[in-house]
């Protein structure tokens, strides 16, 4: 039947990684972006603590068909069981109830209206309902039973649900551990969903096949790399149409530095550092508000120093007017006289002036001269050191003067209301005053040039001032949002190279998605038509490519091509209910069967309906391959043809048998072959004491013709499938035998018209067969001299002879 583990346990990361690799035209970067989108989606694999689940028993007590508590008791490891039963026995009870149990639901009442759901306590033992499902998987801690019982009066989304491992104390059962793996590998089937699977909505199916083959992820990372690239998209788009809408905004204003940003902004590259240096002040403005800023910052001396330093002129040339007067020279020459005649008179002695030649140069004279010398200094000196104070007083002053700044020069127009003039003259007179002499008008000019530059200089900062503000009321209003889109702009500049890789990782995914989901459905679909190949038996129609199209959250379906008669045509238009079913079964068991699968069991329920007798000869053989895969396989029928298949084909399988006695009351108990559970019924009835003879008798007759008919049946079927008659008039031929006679006829003959020649047989070969068949056949309606021991043995030997 073909095994998808191999192919659906790869990892869809290898696939994806492979196929990048594979791909000369992708560089690292993109690679690593499509790698980074898969791994970016959270691990969402079932994670229950437990692999290789089967179920050991099934308790129900006071659910649906089932009052006092009934055990469905299984084998828990691989293998076929059948649970077969009449309708209305309790058997789909116990499948209902497994379902409940680990989902919280059923899928038969899913969708259905309120009342499907009020009818599931039972009629006759309904007043506490529970129902449990035991399981054993690998390892040592293994064995948990999962319960959930209703109180009386609780509905049935109330009750508790409980859990307990190893006959531990219950605890609360986490539902949502469960959910996962059970969406994913859910391994209930019900009779309503067999259709379902092909004709339901388009999209279920698709959806159960995406998710099982991890395409889910797929999907997330083309939509998360989608996202991305539109997020960097619609950011780089902001800019742009906020740099469009702040290029206008400049435009209109009249600023240097709106109109040099503005002229920025229109290249197709905008210099951001150079904008940058524009909003923070940064940049050298020769032009505008820098050089206004730069007459703010102009500073004189303070008005006090300037007149203390004009006062200390003042007082030093007061103190040299005061000790000089006109004869000051004459006495500086008349004193370097004396010096010299001095100076001659203690070389020569006393001698005659040699001036005048009149007087005598002799020591009353060097007295006289001596008096005459020093006062002379002393006055000399007094003149000298004001002189010096007055210059050093000058000097100190004229520090004070500094050349005209370059800061008065005249101003562009684009500051028309800010004229520099008036104050570089000013300044121009205040600077003529380092190089003036320390005359008497020198301080009243300092004083006066001091002033006046102050006056003017003041009146100037009050223009520039003025003129800033002018400035700045059009600019700062712009200044925020040219910041605010600068931020956003280095965003987008710095995220170009991400961008570029995004929506080459998206245009790959995008490419890569219909290869790789078609790579991960390959085995899968390999699976289902190995299995529909079984199931198909004698039908004409084949099962061709299985394909998912469309997109997770938009129009989606499953592609079923069939083909009949090698001619292609739609699987709903051409398949009967039985070939649906067929096909729902053929898809269902490849999901449930996976590898990853943490359940070894799939669950059935009524799976033979609408099947022709040729598909329950492939179910049989396509159940038994999946448990002899390793599979705990357990179908619920009421259609005996299943165990008639299974025992025909010999097949390996547990048959049980549920029966409902009055009030609910549900045995099951391992079945024998028709044959034999008939005849061991007679000889339960004969050892009944407390029933009436005559009614023990009609019922042990009854059971006998049973049993004649059983073995009639299933020799025709064995004989005439075995020589190649077509199912389907194997079929026919057991529906046209209605009499025990007639199916007798059938077995023998193959043809359960010839009753007559049947007679003649018997009459020639067995007599005594004749005999036991006449009883058996009318011994309902007449009496008979047989005893019912009788009749029981005779009915035994006479099956063996049918059946040699």
């Amino acid at each position: 039947m073909g095994d998808v583990s191999t192919g659906v346990a790869q990892r869809l990361s290898d696939l994806v990684r492979h196929r990048l690799d594979a791909d000369p035209a992708i560089t690292p970067e993109v690679s690593a972006a499509v790698l980074a989108a898969l791994d970016a989606e959270p691990d969402r694999s079932p994670s229950l603590g437990m692999s290789g689940i089967f179920l050991r028993a099934i308790r129900v007590r006071g659910f649906r068909g089932i009052g006092p508590e009934a055990s469905l008791l299984l084998d828990p490891g691989p293998g076929l069981t059948l649970v077969v039963g009449r309708n209305g026995s309790g058997k789909s009870s116990f499948a209902e109830a497994a379902e409940l149990a680990l989902t919280g639901d059923t899928r038969r009442w899913a969708g259905r209206a309120s009342v499907w759901r009020e009818g599931w306590r039972n009629l006759h033992d309904g007043s506490t309902s529970r129902v449990e499902v035991e399981l054993t998987a690998a390892g040592r801690d293994g064995a948990l039973s999962v319960a959930r019982e209703w109180p009386e009066g609780a509905d049935l989304a109330g009750g508790t649900w409980t859990q307990a491992r190893n006959a531990a104390d219950p605890t609360e059962f986490r539902v949502e551990r469960w959910s996962r793996a059970l969406e994913l590998y859910r391994p209930f089937l019900s009779y309503s969903e067999l259709g379902a699977l092909v004709d339901g909505r388009p999209s279920d199916l698709f959806d159960a096949l995406h998710r099982l083959l991890g395409l889910d992820d797929l999907t997330a990372a083309q939509e998360r790399t989608r996202a991305r690239r539109l997020e960097l998209e619609r950011a780089a788009r902001q800019s742009r149409d906020e740099r469009n809408e702040l290029r206008t905004a400049l435009e209109t204003v009249v600023d240097d530095r709106a109109a040099r940003v503005a002229q920025l902004l229109r290249a197709a590259d905008p210099d951001l550092a150079a904008i940058g240096r524009e909003v923070s002040g940064a940049r050298h403005d020769p032009t505008g508000t820098a050089a206004l800023q730069a007459i703010l910052r102009l500073r004189l001396p303070d008005a006090g120093a300037v007149d203390g330093a004009a006062a200390a002129v003042q007082a030093g040339a007061r103190r040299l007017s005061e000790l000089t007067t006109g004869d000051t020279e004459a006495e500086l020459r008349v004193l370097d006289l004396l010096d010299r005649a001095r100076t001659h008179a203690a070389a020569a002695g006393a001698c005659a002036c040699p001036v005048c030649g009149a007087g005598t140069l002799d020591a009353e004279w060097l007295r006289e001269t001596d008096t005459q010398i020093a006062r002379l200094t002393e006055r000399a000196a007094a003149v000298t050191t004001a002189r010096d104070a007055l210059l050093a007083a000058a000097g100190r002053a004229r520090a004070l003067v500094t050349p005209v700044p370059a800061e008065l020069d005249p101003l562009p127009p684009q500051a028309p209301n800010v004229d520099t003039a008036p104050a570089r003259r000013a300044w121009s007179a205040w600077a003529t005053l380092a190089q003036a002499e320390p005359d008497a008008e020198f301080p009243e000019r300092l004083r006066a040039a001091h002033a006046d530059l102050s006056r003017l200089l003041n009146a100037l900062r009050g223009s520039a001032r003025k003129e800033l503000d002018r400035l700045d009321a059009v600019w700062m209003p712009l200044v925020p949002r040219i910041a605010a889109w600068l931020q956003g702009a280095r965003t987008v500049t710095a995220a170009e190279s991400e961008l570029h890789t995004v929506r080459r990782a998206e245009d790959w995914l995008k490419s890569a998605a219909a290869g790789l989901r078609e790579e991960r459905m390959a085995p899968l679909a390999e699976h289902a038509r190995g299995i529909w190949r079984g199931l198909r038996q004698q039908s004409n129609v084949d099962l061709g490519v299985i394909r998912l199209q469309g997109n997770a959250g938009a129009s989606r379906k499953v592609l079923l091509d069939v083909t009949v008669d090698d001619a292609g045509s739609n699987a709903l238009g051409v398949m009967s209910q039985g070939e649906l079913h067929a096909l729902g079964l053929a898809l269902f068991l490849p999901r449930a069967t996976v590898s990853e699968s943490p359940f070894g069991f799939v669950v059935i329920d009524d799976p033979v309906q609408a099947m022709d007798p040729a598909k329950v000869d492939g179910l049989a053989k396509v159940l038994a391959a999946a448990a002899r895969s390793g599979r705990q396989v357990v179908v619920f029928t009421h259609d005996e043809r299943l165990a008639e298949a299974v025992r025909r084909l010999r097949l390996d399988a547990t048959v049980l048998d549920v029966q409902r006695r009055e009030r609910s009351a549900v045995e099951v108990r391992v079945a024998e072959d028709p044959v034999r559970r008939y005849l061991s019924d007679a000889n339960a009835l004969v050892r009944t004491k407390q029933l009436p003879r005559a009614i023990a008798a009609e019922l042990v007759v009854t059971c006998c013709r049973s049993a004649i008919e059983a073995a009639a049946l299933a020799r025709s079927r064995r004989t005439l499938l075995g020589e190649g008659v077509d199912h389907r008039e194997v079929q026919r031929r057991v529906d046209a035998a209605r009499t025990t006679w007639e199916k007798v006829s059938l077995a023998v003959f193959g043809d359960p018209d010839r009753v007559d020649d049947l007679n003649e047989l018997l009459d020639r070969e067995a007599a005594w067969a004749r005999a036991v068949l006449r009883d058996a056949a009318a011994g309902a309606h007449i009496r008979i001299d047989r005893g019912t021991r009788e009749l029981i043995s005779g009915t035994r030997k006479f099956v063996k002879w049918l059946n040699p």
